[in-house]
């Protein structure tokens, strides 16, 4: 199974278990990532950072090895520009990212999904990888769609 039929079929699951169940935006995190990181288990990490009431991210519901930041600053990494610009963020190699904050030395590479809600930002989705150039915009295109159903 190639990546966009994983992405399509887990577009499928997710929507047809988010229209049987009531859940708030804690909850539906909690699923994507658990849902995501099973179909791509080669992922190091894939979490979301939630908008506190601080305004600094937050994490959130998460799968990985990693022990993430737990706050982030909108002025700080590959998260905080995309929580600041609002949209989606790839970086083929975090070592050539001007502020990239280091979690681990696993992570090579980086995509970073804003979601929004009622046009406000509520949180990001990250997800890292261990080779260089591994996200691109087949990710871009349903990471984006998978958010959307927060």
């Amino acid at each position: 199974m190639d990546k966009s039929e994983k992405y399509i079929k887990a577009l499928n699951d997710l929507d047809q278990y988010f229209s049987g169940y009531k859940l708030d935006g804690i909850g539906k995190m909690s699923i994507i990532s658990s849902q995501l990181k099973t179909r791509f288990p080669h992922w190091i990490f894939c979490g979301f950072y939630r908008v506190n009431k601080e305004k600094l991210l937050e994490i959130g519901p998460y799968q990985g090895d990693i022990v993430p930041c737990a706050h982030i600053e909108f002025s700080r990494g590959v998260c905080g520009k995309s929580a600041r610009e609002q949209k989606t963020i790839i970086v083929e190699n975090v070592n050539n990212f001007p502020g990239y904050i280091a979690c681990d030395d696993k992570t090579v590479s980086e995509i970073v999904v804003p979601v929004l809600s009622m046009s406000e930002l509520i949180a990001v989705l990250d997800i890292d990888g261990a080779e260089a150039g591994q996200f691109d915009a087949v990710d871009q295109k349903y990471l984006e769609e998978i958010v959307g159903l927060i």
